[in-house]
């Protein structure tokens, strides 16, 4: 997953610099601000700090360079230098070759004799202790254990006490960001993708929507040929974050199989207004949950979400945003839309988000 707060946006800010500084120095790109010129194309020059096993990674679907958040704080200029121009070259050979090849085959090799790289550059491993494995964090853990344990309350019979779990699920959540917003002076957030398909639909539109609740951003990244939610926040809103996403991507598919089926639903657009009309129930859910808290409660999450939009402005620079005109079909939606109010989050099942790793 990818990490962030002040240190780490200073950080990001000098790997890029020493990243342009190779680029000018040592190849014949042409760089132009955040950007580096190839045969007419300009491809970005844009750095992310990770949490992972690997020091350094390439991904070739956003065109983005990461660098192990412990490199952060143990490593030399020099070393992550080295790290910079190695993964500097599965960019290059990506550019050149595409993706059909061996990460460190000939190719590589031959990216890295270019630009006269020394050969420490080139192999898989490099002179430094591999980064620490990086604890839970205990009290997090209790509190996500709660809140599942409520959020699975929620699905009572008892209207009355499903309810009341649901609003304890978010009250606790509230709660345990406000006491680290005042301990964690240098506030951490992190982003993971916890979802990814080949193009955008409706049914990926309702899990984005859904997950706004949790006290996390999502955000549709569009990659080569892909687009993933992305969800930003802190370490504990995004572990449960990608747990209702896990939970999302199965039970969404089942809900529509069993209104198609009782209710003799048919084609796109009505499967489509069903998703639309599912998002918009849990939505008008959740807001009524949440006339359930304090004064004091409504302004501290309205702080928190406004701190939340400023990191993620911060972190993507630039977002746009798009809204549907497709027609719906309105029994569809109206049933997807009572399914919404009743939707409870129960067993939530990791996403299978593809990860770059290399070595």
């Amino acid at each position: 997953m990818r990490v962030y707060s002040e240190t780490i946006f200073s950080y990001i800010e000098k790997c890029e610099k020493m990243l342009k500084d190779i680029l000018k120095n040592e190849t014949d790109f042409s760089v132009r601000r955040k950007r580096f010129e190839h045969r007419g194309y300009l491809y970005p020059i844009d750095v992310v700090v990770f949490e992972g096993q690997n020091l350094g990674q390439f991904d070739p679907a956003h065109y983005q360079i990461g660098i192990n958040r412990s490199l952060v704080y143990k490593a030399k200029d020099s070393v992550v230098k080295n790290i910079l121009r190695h993964e500097l070259a599965h960019y290059i050979t990506f550019i050149f070759y595409g993706s059909d090849i061996a990460p460190h085959g000939k190719e590589f090799k031959h990216v890295c004799s270019l630009f006269n790289w020394p050969e420490e550059i080139s192999r898989a491993s490099m002179n430094i202790e591999a980064a620490n494995e990086v604890e839970g964090d205990i009290a997090s853990e209790k509190v996500l254990n709660k809140v599942k344990n409520l959020l699975k309350l929620a699905e009572s019979d008892n209207p009355h006490e499903a309810e009341l779990a649901t609003i304890k699920a978010n009250k606790l959540l509230l709660k345990h960001n406000l006491e680290y917003s005042n301990i964690e002076r240098d506030e951490v957030y992190y982003v993971e993708k916890v979802i990814t398909q080949k193009r955008k639909d409706a049914r990926l539109g309702a899990i984005y929507e859904i997950l706004q609740h949790f006290m996390v951003r999502p955000i549709l990244s569009y990659g080569k040929q892909e687009v993933s939610i992305e969800v930003t926040g802190t370490k504990t809103n995004l572990e449960l974050a990608t747990y209702v996403a896990g939970f999302l991507d199965r039970e969404l598919d089942r809900l529509w199989s069993e209104h198609k089926k009782e209710h003799s639903l048919k084609g796109l657009k009505a499967k489509n207004s069903f998703y639309y009309g599912l998002a918009k129930g849990y939505n008008q859910k959740m807001n009524q949950v949440n006339k359930s808290f304090s004064h004091q409660e409504s302004t501290a999450l309205m702080v928190i979400s406004q701190n939340l939009d400023q990191q993620v402005q911060r972190i993507y620079n630039r977002l746009s945003s798009s809204t549907s005109s497709a027609q719906r079909d309105a029994a569809s939606f109206n049933l997807g839309k009572k399914a919404g109010k009743s939707l409870n989050i129960n067993q939530g099942i990791k996403s299978k988000a593809k990860a770059f790793l290399l070595e």
